[in-house]
Protein backbone atom coordinates (compact mmCIF):
# COMPACT_ATOMS: atom_id res chain seq x y z
CA UNK A 1 0.00 0.00 0.00
CA UNK A 2 1.07 3.70 -0.90
CA UNK A 3 2.01 5.54 1.86
CA UNK A 4 1.02 9.27 1.82
CA UNK A 5 3.72 11.98 0.22
CA UNK A 6 5.83 13.77 2.86
CA UNK A 7 4.57 17.02 3.08
CA UNK A 8 2.16 18.75 0.62
CA UNK A 9 4.95 21.09 0.05
CA UNK A 10 7.06 20.35 -3.35
CA UNK A 11 10.85 20.57 -2.89
CA UNK A 12 12.64 23.56 -1.79
CA UNK A 13 14.41 25.45 -4.72
CA UNK A 14 17.28 27.56 -4.48
CA UNK A 15 18.47 30.72 -6.94
CA UNK A 16 20.77 28.17 -8.86
CA UNK A 17 20.55 27.30 -11.86
CA UNK A 18 18.03 24.05 -12.43
CA UNK A 19 20.01 20.94 -12.98
CA UNK A 20 18.94 17.36 -13.78
CA UNK A 21 18.96 16.65 -9.95
CA UNK A 22 16.02 19.37 -9.79
CA UNK A 23 14.22 18.42 -12.35
CA UNK A 24 14.34 14.74 -11.32
CA UNK A 25 13.71 15.64 -7.55
CA UNK A 26 10.17 17.71 -8.57
CA UNK A 27 9.27 14.91 -10.83
CA UNK A 28 9.33 12.52 -7.78
CA UNK A 29 7.42 15.11 -5.88
CA UNK A 30 4.46 15.28 -8.18
CA UNK A 31 4.19 11.46 -8.16
CA UNK A 32 4.77 11.68 -4.81
CA UNK A 33 1.80 13.59 -4.23
CA UNK A 34 -0.86 12.80 -7.46
CA UNK A 35 -2.36 9.31 -6.23
CA UNK A 36 -3.42 11.19 -3.33
CA UNK A 37 -4.44 14.39 -4.86
CA UNK A 38 -7.35 15.10 -7.50
CA UNK A 39 -5.79 17.35 -10.07
CA UNK A 40 -7.18 18.61 -13.23
CA UNK A 41 -5.92 20.58 -16.26
CA UNK A 42 -7.94 23.76 -16.98
CA UNK A 43 -6.15 24.09 -20.18
CA UNK A 44 -2.92 22.47 -22.05
CA UNK A 45 0.06 22.28 -20.45
CA UNK A 46 -1.41 23.03 -17.00
CA UNK A 47 -2.05 20.99 -14.12
CA UNK A 48 -3.94 22.50 -10.46
CA UNK A 49 -5.13 20.55 -7.64
CA UNK A 50 -8.82 20.11 -6.98
CA UNK A 51 -7.75 20.53 -2.98
CA UNK A 52 -6.18 23.57 -2.39
CA UNK A 53 -3.79 21.78 0.26
CA UNK A 54 -1.06 21.17 -2.05
CA UNK A 55 0.19 23.74 -3.79
CA UNK A 56 -0.36 23.96 -7.93
CA UNK A 57 3.48 24.22 -7.95
CA UNK A 58 3.85 20.62 -6.89
CA UNK A 59 2.55 19.54 -10.54
CA UNK A 60 4.04 21.80 -12.88
CA UNK A 61 7.10 20.57 -13.90
CA UNK A 62 4.92 17.48 -15.11
CA UNK A 63 3.04 20.22 -17.33
CA UNK A 64 6.14 21.86 -18.31
CA UNK A 65 7.73 18.61 -19.31
CA UNK A 66 4.86 18.38 -22.23
CA UNK A 67 6.12 21.52 -23.26
CA UNK A 68 9.63 21.00 -23.44
CA UNK A 69 9.50 17.18 -24.77
CA UNK A 70 5.96 17.19 -26.51
CA UNK A 71 2.94 16.03 -24.55
CA UNK A 72 2.86 12.33 -26.73
CA UNK A 73 6.66 12.20 -27.10
CA UNK A 74 8.44 9.14 -26.40
CA UNK A 75 10.92 11.18 -24.04
CA UNK A 76 7.99 12.63 -22.00
CA UNK A 77 6.51 9.16 -21.61
CA UNK A 78 10.72 7.58 -20.29
CA UNK A 79 10.61 10.52 -17.60
CA UNK A 80 7.28 10.70 -16.43
CA UNK A 81 7.42 6.64 -15.91
CA UNK A 82 10.79 6.83 -13.90
CA UNK A 83 9.28 9.35 -11.89
CA UNK A 84 6.50 7.69 -11.14
CA UNK A 85 7.73 4.48 -10.34
CA UNK A 86 10.88 6.12 -8.49
CA UNK A 87 7.91 8.01 -6.08
CA UNK A 88 5.54 4.98 -5.90
CA UNK A 89 8.16 2.23 -5.71
CA UNK A 90 6.64 0.38 -8.49
CA UNK A 91 3.46 0.48 -7.07
CA UNK A 92 1.45 2.36 -9.27
CA UNK A 93 1.37 1.90 -13.28
CA UNK A 94 3.63 -0.30 -15.28
CA UNK A 95 7.29 -0.93 -14.19
CA UNK A 96 10.25 0.35 -15.94
CA UNK A 97 11.30 -3.08 -17.12
CA UNK A 98 7.72 -3.78 -18.27
CA UNK A 99 8.36 -0.60 -20.61
CA UNK A 100 11.87 -2.10 -21.58
CA UNK A 101 10.93 -5.14 -22.36
CA UNK A 102 7.75 -3.84 -24.26
CA UNK A 103 10.28 -1.60 -26.25
CA UNK A 104 13.05 -4.33 -26.41
CA UNK A 105 15.15 -1.15 -25.10
CA UNK A 106 18.09 -2.21 -22.45
CA UNK A 107 17.97 -0.50 -19.44
CA UNK A 108 20.99 1.32 -19.80
CA UNK A 109 18.87 3.06 -23.09
CA UNK A 110 16.14 4.06 -20.95
CA UNK A 111 18.71 5.46 -18.54
CA UNK A 112 20.06 7.54 -21.44
CA UNK A 113 16.81 8.82 -22.63
CA UNK A 114 15.78 9.95 -19.09
CA UNK A 115 18.97 11.92 -18.61
CA UNK A 116 18.85 13.64 -21.67
CA UNK A 117 15.21 14.40 -20.73
CA UNK A 118 15.79 15.81 -17.81
CA UNK A 119 18.85 17.65 -18.75
CA UNK A 120 16.56 18.97 -21.51
CA UNK A 121 13.65 20.47 -19.47
CA UNK A 122 16.01 21.89 -16.86
CA UNK A 123 17.53 24.00 -19.65
CA UNK A 124 14.54 24.76 -20.45
CA UNK A 125 13.70 26.03 -16.95
CA UNK A 126 16.64 28.12 -16.51
CA UNK A 127 16.25 29.56 -20.06
CA UNK A 128 12.52 30.33 -19.23
CA UNK A 129 13.53 31.86 -15.69
CA UNK A 130 15.88 34.08 -17.61
CA UNK A 131 13.17 34.90 -20.10
CA UNK A 132 10.71 35.78 -17.36
CA UNK A 133 12.89 36.83 -14.48
CA UNK A 134 11.17 34.92 -12.33
CA UNK A 135 12.80 34.28 -8.52
CA UNK A 136 13.29 30.58 -7.97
Amino acid sequence: MLATPEGPTPPQRSADPWTRADVERWLKAAFRAMPFTPIYAPRSNTLQAAAGDVPDATFDIVAFSGTVLGDKSEDRQVVLLWARAMATHGEVGGSIAEFCQRTRWSRATFDRRRIKACEKIAVAKNTAGARSGEDR
